[in-house]
Formats: structure tokens, sequence, C-alpha cells
């Protein structure tokens, strides 16, 4: 199954692996479902069947859990994605897959964006123009910053890089995927599956729980209801808040809210993390917590973080420093452990 649902010529060794071992234990799809409490559709497409819809929810949640079922240990299944992590992608690939390695030894390249433009406004005379001949390349692994005045275009290369909002030209890839050729439909698929948002604003749900605001995307891509509360309780203890897992909203501070929405960011195991100013709302200890949190993750987890901010601070904890304005980037540099604030 390649990276955006779809099913394609390469050797699905993970999925026949997974096949033998439930026919072994002498269950049906359906027996399989019950005992794991994953959808039937969802065990289809790990199991590698054709005709499964492009925007069914694959994440390593569901693997991790149906393999546990059938008795599989995480070594033989590491092994296995290994070996399907060495076939040579197809070769309609305009840039190497999440896992390639890259030509000079750096760490395989997550997020390219080529010449893309964005505005707002049907009427060209009075369009908007936000974002303007914009290239970047982040790798794997990478903490960036982008940072610059406000209304400089920050949030929308955010919401283009993540496929929220459309491009009027240019291109995008996510892990060797085009982004910017997915339809409406796929692109919502691709982002349940990879990534995950965090805001100034938390938004989360008032009249949930914490666990239950957590597990929510889970439920929502069709996950049983133990499984999403077993991985959400995970997540919550990753990021110290077990402790609050049946609290709502009002009854923590902000910190403990936003790290409620970073477990929710974190809950389908994303390869990138998108940030919108996270500590926006917070006084500077609580900031200084959550920021020394997303450096955790980043170590352990691997997965890449793209913040949006306006506090040097943020900015000099990043590997990277990415600095727009009027619509345009002008200036990328190793962040040197102290950034200048914004003029």
């Amino acid at each position: 199954m390649s990276v955006n649902g779809s099913h394609d010529d390469r050797e699905n060794h993970t999925g026949r692996l997974l096949e033998s071992a439930r026919r072994e234990l002498g269950l049906s799809l359906e027996e399989a479902a019950r005992r794991t409490g994953i959808p039937t559709g969802i065990l289809k497409g790990l199991e590698g069947e054709a005709g499964q819809p492009s925007g069914v929810f694959h994440s390593r949640v569901f693997l991790r859990n149906y393999a546990g079922s059938l008795g599989l240990d995480g070594r033989t299944l590491s092994r296995c994605r290994q070996s399907e992590a060495k076939i040579e992608d197809s070769p309609s690939r305009s840039v190497p897959s999440q896992d390639a390695p890259s030509p000079n030894g750096r760490p395989p390249v997550m997020v390219e964006a080529r010449g893309v433009y964005k505005s707002y406004g049907a009427d060209e005379e009075f369009a908007v123009h936000a974002l303007e001949d914009v290239s970047l390349r982040i790798e794997r692994g990478s903490l960036v910053a982008v940072m610059g005045p406000s209304g400089c275009g920050k949030t929308t290369l955010l919401n283009v890089l993540s496929g929220l909002d459309e491009i009027d030209r240019g291109e995008i890839f996510i892990a060797g995927e085009p982004l910017h050729a997915l339809n409406d439909a796929r692109r919502t698929g691709y982002r349940a599956r990879h990534m995950g948002f965090v805001f100034q604003g938390f938004n989360l749900m008032p009249v949930l729980s914490a666990v239950e605001n957590v597990e929510l995307p889970l439920l929502v891509s069709g996950a049983g209801v133990a499984s999403a509360r077993k991985r959400a309780l995970e997540v919550l203890e990753q990021v110290r808040l077990a402790d609050r897992a049946h609290h709502r909203p009002n009854q923590l501070s902000g910190g403990q809210q936003q790290r409620v929405a970073i477990a929710r960011a974190l809950v389908n195991e994303p390869s990138i993390v998108w940030a919108d100013e996270p500590t926006g709302n917070l006084d500077s200890d609580t900031s200084r917590e959550i920021l020394d949190l997303l450096l955790q993750l980043n170590r352990e987890n691997e997965q890449t973080f793209v913040v949006v901010t306006h506090d040097p601070a943020v900015g000099s904890l990043m590997d990277r420093v990415v600095r727009m304005r009027d619509g345009r980037i002008v200036r990328q540099a190793e962040s040197p452990g102290e950034v200048a604030p914004e003029a």
C-alpha cells in the first residue's frame, strides 16, 4: 500500500505476515475484528487486500495492536517493515520517499515546497498575495521555527504545507507524496494518517474529558473504543498528564490544556507535527515547560516539528529558523541558540 492509502505493485510482506498469523490461529477477519475492536475494513487494509478506500486510516496504532493480538512480537514486525522499506519506490515519484536515504548522507526530506504561490480574493486587482515564490526543504526529524512579523504569511505557509489550504501555483511534497496533486478527500485522509496539529487556542472540546479529547481522532477514523482509549492513555502518560485524564478542559490549567492538545496531535503517531503559536497563550514558565516537552518528543519519536512563532525563545531552541517577510522567505539559517526579537 502506498503512503496515500492506494495500492501499488510493491510486495506487502507485513500484510502477508499478518494474514498468515491470523489463519494459523483459525480466525476469520470478522472474528479478528471482534477480538481486537478494530473494524474489519481496516484489518483488510492492513493485510493488503485490494479495493480499500484511500481515506481509510492505517495508523501504526492499529498495526501494533493487531500484530500483538496475533502473537507477533515487535522484532518480527520491524524486520518485515524494514524489508518493505528497501524495495525501490515507484519511478513516478518526483522526490525520494520518506524512508529513502539522501544522496549526501543527510536525513531524508520530509517537506519540500517548490515555487509556491497563494493569494486570497477573486479580483486580481485587489487580491492579497499571501505567499510568493516560496521554496523550502525540511529534513525528517528536524525542529524548524517559522518567524516574521504579523501578516507576513507564516500561518498561511503552515496551512498550505499541511494541505489545509490549496495553493495557486507550485508544488508541495510531504515525504515524497505530491500533496498539491491530491483532491480534498485524499488530502484529508493523508493528514489523518501522517500529521498532527497544535494550535495557540488549544481547540479542545469543552464537554469532553482529556482522554476523550485525545482519543477522538482515532474514533473518528474508525478505531475500536477499547484500542482508542488504550492509546489515548498511553500518550497522556507520555506528556505527563495521566493523572488528569478524566478532567475536563475547564478543570485544567493553560499548560495542562496545551499538553492535552499535544497528546491529541500525537495520538495517531504522525510523521510531522505542525504547531501554530503553541506557547502564545501561556506564561513564560509554562511556555518553557511546553517547549521542553516538544524537544523531548522530537528526540524520542524522531518526529518533524514545524513551529510558527513570534517568540525568540522558541526560535532559539529550534534546529533552524526560517524568516518570512511580505509573503516570501527572506532568510533560512541554523538556529544560533539566541534569536533576535523581530523588528
